[in-house]
């Protein structure tokens, strides 16, 4: 702890960052509040620079860091503007300082991302996105009201960012880079131990039970530019507790879990502890940790040793259910946390000549190495596709991104599934739209191209105009007689994502200004400029814009999909949000047609801009479907939606996208006339680092921690002494709240 030591002097302010809509989800039960709030000897500042300068000097190693990139996200996104859709330039800067300022240091990084979420866990992963749907309900009901989105209150990820996160460290800065089957915490504590890792830079309590790297930082409380943050010590732990290293993954399935739930563990803490009710939570019915973590671990100091203890987890399961039969809980929730440092490590494997693998095995090594998103190999292993709660307002005439490009997901999945040997008849979707409970998913039918499809082993082997086609007639054979190819390369994808939207529906999804606005922006010489990004001004926020971008995003994390299954007949770096898009300069544009704005006025009155647009916008309008006829509105015209999406059943069979449910909390709007309350946001200028004002705009800095109360004094248990530094300005700070996982 010498190194800890000299780093201590270096105090930082600790800043607790909420996670809205994504991120990690923390493992155990109470433990980081316990860490950072009761536990000083176990959590305090240190400086990440000085650490890794004194491990230099005292080893001769390059310090390796190992990076859980989903605890990242909310962190590196920072106050940019993030109701509107995403300020990809500004995020991509963000990254890279937070690179820079670490490799200054001759750090090394590997960074690490999730998969899918583990079906043990899909109950908890439906009842977040749920939970985050309250929270977006809440936004778009703030927005149509004109009132403020606070600084510091609420926050949403923006759509995409998780998925493409990975390709701006990857093919951007060139780091390694990792993604998982599933979770990736174990996956990252093994890692940093078989490479003799100085530290994780994560936010998940899991790295306080492995025996993993010494170092384990906390990414909610980093400062981005001193790398002042809060280090968690297990070994510091374990003395305050008076409990062994092996013992920790005891105390974590005791505490609760992501195997056991502390629901489950109720009893055991009321009669076995001696917790008494009147202590529990007033809100959540449990235990304070600062009273239950103590407990707890002198239980476990009363127990046999840990080899004896595992002989004997029947015992043990009685003493804690009441059930000898439930002590596989209890071996899964101890096996969770043992590290397989004995077997290859398959990130380390550096493999040139793939063309005599089988299809799956090459599948699995492009995705364990971040080039094909996560979505191909998990429905290949016949697993689920996975679609997260958006900032789309579920009160809206408009569809869901998730429904919308279903039909695109279809096609895929019958390229997948002519190449998997055991059959892939319907695939599973857990998605969250309008009427959606999440309680079963939907099964989606593959959907054959019209001339065939080709399998993954022909357009991965075949030659670039078998992918080019393949890609083209997925999104609408019509796309084939277009021009879209001579089009500059990174308006290819954004402008297939308008043509399918426009063309391969029944009714076309954007209005025609939309559209315009839409191409505006990919234009805009603003977009081209960071600068100018920040100094742009909106003077409100549209609902509708907010729901538009959001589809848009939606469909290019689809297209992306689609392009790794075609094995990218467009170059990457021509199908990343940030060649193209930028929600703030977007939401810009999007105001301005909406209030009239000519072509001329969006293409702001720039030939070359003009020309671009026009050929852009006749690529499309050739194959919009023709304008339905007018008829009378009735009781049960698909305008007036009735089911809420926390109550109607969820969908059996692929959903049309013009079919839309209703929250219980927000009336129908009526398509193509305005509705009172408004649907825009007044905002103005927020000054940052001052106390926000009122109406302060959520696109200047929408972000910040929620607020909490900490816990008063419970009587039983005193805490450790000293307080952590993050305790001692508990009066301003609450302690960090466990970030929720988003998969997009």
């Amino acid at each position: 702890m010498q190194l800890a030591g000299l780093a201590r002097d270096g105090r930082v302010q600790a800043v607790t960052q909420l996670k809205k809509g994504g991120g990690k989800t923390m493992g155990v039960r109470g433990l980081q509040s316990f860490l950072e709030s009761h536990c000083g000897q176990a959590c305090y500042n240190i400086n990440i620079g000085k650490i890794a300068d004194e491990y230099q000097k005292k080893t001769g190693k390059t310090p390796l860091i190992v990076v859980d990139g989903m605890s990242c996200l909310r962190k590196l996104y920072g106050k940019l503007n993030w109701i509107c859709g995403g300020q990809w330039k500004g995020y991509v800067d963000h990254i890279q300082e937070f690179y820079k300022s670490l490799t200054a240091h001759g750090i090394s990084l590997v960074f690490f991302f999730d998969g899918n979420t583990p079906e043990r866990k899909r109950e908890t992963w439906s009842h977040r996105r749920l939970e985050n749907l309250k929270d977006v309900m809440n936004y778009f009901s703030l927005i149509k009201n004109n009132k403020e989105l606070e600084y510091g209150k609420h926050f949403f990820l923006p759509t995409g960012l998780a998925a493409f996160t990975p390709v701006i460290f990857k093919d951007v800065l060139g780091c390694p880079v990792f993604t998982c089957l599933d979770e990736c915490d174990k996956v990252v504590a093994e890692y940093a131990k078989k490479n003799g890792a100085m530290g994780i830079l994560g936010q998940d309590s899991d790295y306080v039970i492995y025996n993993t790297a010494n170092y384990y930082f906390s990414i909610n409380h980093l400062n981005l530019e001193t790398l002042d943050t809060v280090m968690y010590d297990r070994l510091a732990l374990t003395r305050v507790l008076h409990i062994t290293i092996d013992q920790l993954p005891v105390l974590s399935c005791l505490i609760g879990n992501d195997v056991i739930h502390q629901e489950d563990l109720l009893l055991f803490h009321q009669h076995s502890l001696k917790i008494s009710s009147h202590h529990h939570h007033r809100h959540s019915n449990r235990p304070p940790p600062e009273i239950l973590i103590p407990k707890v671990a002198t239980f476990i100091n009363n127990q046999p040793s840990m080899e004896q203890l595992l002989n004997q987890l029947p015992v043990l399961a009685r003493a804690v259910f009441r059930d000898e039969n439930k002590c596989h809980l209890l071996s899964e929730g101890i096996k969770m946390y043992k590290l397989d440092l004995e077997s290859q490590d398959e990130f380390s494997q550096k493999i040139e000549d793939t063309s005599n693998m089988d299809i799956m095995d090459r599948v699995r090594l492009r995705h364990i190495n971040s080039d094909l998103g996560r979505h191909l190999y998990t429905i290949m292993r016949g697993e689920s596709y996975e679609s997260s709660t958006t900032l789309e307002d579920y009160s809206s005439s408009l569809p869901s991104g998730a429904i919308v490009f279903q039909g695109l997901r279809a096609k895929i999945y019958r390229i997948l599934q002519k190449s998997v040997k055991d059959g892939l008849t319907q695939v599973p979707e857990w998605c969250m739209y309008s009427g959606s409970t999440l309680k079963e998913p939907d099964l989606v039918d593959p959907v054959e191209l019209e001339g065939g499809s080709p399998s993954l082993e022909e357009l991965w082997d075949g030659d670039k105009d078998l992918k080019w086609r393949t890609f083209v007639d997925c999104v609408h054979p019509s796309l084939w007689e277009t021009k879209i190819r001579t089009l500059p390369p990174h308006l290819v994808v954004p402008v297939a994502i308008l043509f399918y939207l426009q063309c391969s529906h029944p009714k076309p999804i954007l209005k025609d200004w939309e559209m315009n606005a839409m191409m505006a922006a990919f234009l805009s010489p603003i977009r081209q400029d960071i600068n100018l990004i920040r100094t742009l001004a909106l003077p409100r926020i549209d609902a509708r814009a907010v729901h538009v971008a959001a589809i848009f995003m939606k469909g290019l994390v689809n297209f992306y999909f689609l392009l790794a299954a075609c094995d990218f007949p467009v170059d990457k770096m021509n199908i990343v949000p940030w060649a193209f898009w930028d929600g703030k300069v977007f939401h810009h544009y999007y105001l301005r047609a909406k209030s009239g704005a000519k072509i001329e006025d969006l293409c702001e009155h720039k030939d070359v801009i003009l020309k671009q647009f026009l050929e852009m916008k006749g690529l499309i309008m050739p194959h919009m479907p023709p304008p339905a006829p007018l008829r009378p509105p009735t009781s049960c015209s698909p305008d007036h939606p009735s089911r809420s999406p926390t109550l109607g059943s969820p969908s059996k069979k692929p959903r049309s996208p013009y079919t839309n449910a209703t929250p219980s909390t927000s009336p129908p709007n009526t398509p193509g006339r305005e509705q009172n309350p408004p649907t825009t946001l007044a905002i103005t200028k927020n000054t940052l680092g001052g106390k926000q004002s009122r109406g302060s705009s959520p696109a200047v800095s929408p972000t910040s921690p929620r607020g909490g109360k900490p816990h008063g004094k419970m009587g039983v248990h005193k805490s450790p002494q000293p307080k952590s530094p993050i305790a001692k300005s508990a009066a301003a700070k609450s302690p960090a709240k466990s970030p929720k996982k988003m998969a997009s």
